[in-house]
């Protein structure tokens, strides 16, 4: 039951992170001032949002209902979540503010405004690191206790 809670969790997590690299795609190409932060916000947004697919397909496999750290995994994907959800947020109402920006647009003004400052780009960055890096430590727990070492496999279906 906590592995379906996780693979949910780590549904949501890919959408958000989806969303939020689209935006920082659009953004990327309006706003040529922040390209360099955007670009990184977005790799780093793409990395999560992989591990979090990796998350997903083992959650949802033949052994995702043996995973015994699967309440760690879900608060990871939990954490991750609540990191992106804002940031969606902010990214798409700067966004929708659309109609100033279509007009200025027209007339070959960019009216787009990166809604972050480069230090509170490294701190998003940092944070969804983490994040990322505890959704990888909950995986590794849990294939480890999942995935039959080699030689002791080898050895007890193989060598008689």
């Amino acid at each position: 039951m906590e592995a379906l809670g996780a693979a949910a969790s780590a549904v949501a997590v890919i959408e958000l992170a989806a969303k939020v690299g689209a935006l920082c795609l659009q953004y990327s190409r309006d706003v040529k001032r922040a390209k360099d932060d955007i670009d990184r916000f977005r790799q780093q947004t793409e990395a999560l949002k992989t591990i979090a697919e990796g998350a997903q397909r083992l959650l949802q496999g033949p052994d995702g209902s043996r995973f015994e750290t699967a309440q760690n995994l879900r608060s990871a994907l939990a954490n991750a979540r609540s990191q992106l959800d804002p940031i969606h947020t902010r990214l798409e109402e700067k966004l929708k503010n659309g109609r100033t920006h279509r007009a200025m647009r027209r007339m070959g003004l960019r009216a787009l405004v990166w809604p972050f400052e480069s230090k509170d780009v490294e701190k998003i960055i940092s944070d969804l690191r983490q994040e990322r890096d505890a959704i990888s430590a909950a995986l590794q727990v849990d294939q480890t206790f999942v995935t039959p070492p080699t030689s002791l496999y080898y050895v007890a279906n193989f060598a008689q």
